[in-house]
């Protein structure tokens, strides 16, 4: 699978597939600049559930309307800027008054030893992170809170 056709089945999970378990995925944007950096793809969603008129107002009553997003950034699959991508993230969380972010890496092939374990090691608490290697459909994850809710909805290989 190449990268372009796993981040659009991403996308796809994420708006009508079981993204919506999470937060309710809506605006998409593709190769979105940030910084110095350009993301291949970018979702915003709200926490706050839609629904019926009573969902609606229990929804309203019991749960925090807090904004979170994904990333999908394939140009460093070694993790040479990691920790930019990180500080780039982080601020744009810090600025837009974002709760929490998740950050997908996919790859044609398998990762460095090196970027695995920079992965497995890195906690941020804010920012969930995933290799995902599209040939062996590995997904590798840091061990923050929201990295170990990242792969059944990130899994989309089929």
């Amino acid at each position: 699978m190449e990268v372009k056709d796993y981040l659009v089945k991403l996308e796809d999970n994420l708006i009508v597939g079981s993204g919506k378990w999470v937060a309710d995925f809506n605006e998409s944007f593709w190769e979105y600049p940030m910084g110095d950096l350009v993301f291949d793809m970018f979702i915003t969603a709200k926490v706050r559930p839609k629904g019926f008129f009573l969902s609606k107002v229990a929804a309203w009553l019991t749960t925090p309307n807090y904004y979170v997003a994904c990333f999908g950034y394939s140009k460093d699959p070694g993790l040479k800027r990691l920790h930019e991508i990180l500080t780039t993230i982080s601020r744009f969380l810090k600025e837009e008054e974002f709760a929490w972010a998740w950050l997908v890496i996919p790859h044609e092939g398998e990762f460095s030893r090196k970027a695995r374990m920079m992965v497995e090691h890195t906690d941020v608490r804010e920012i969930g992170i995933a290799l995902v290697d599209l040939n062996s459909q590995e997904i590798i994850n840091s061990a923050s809170y929201w990295s170990q809710r990242m792969p059944r909805f990130i899994k989309c290989f089929s």
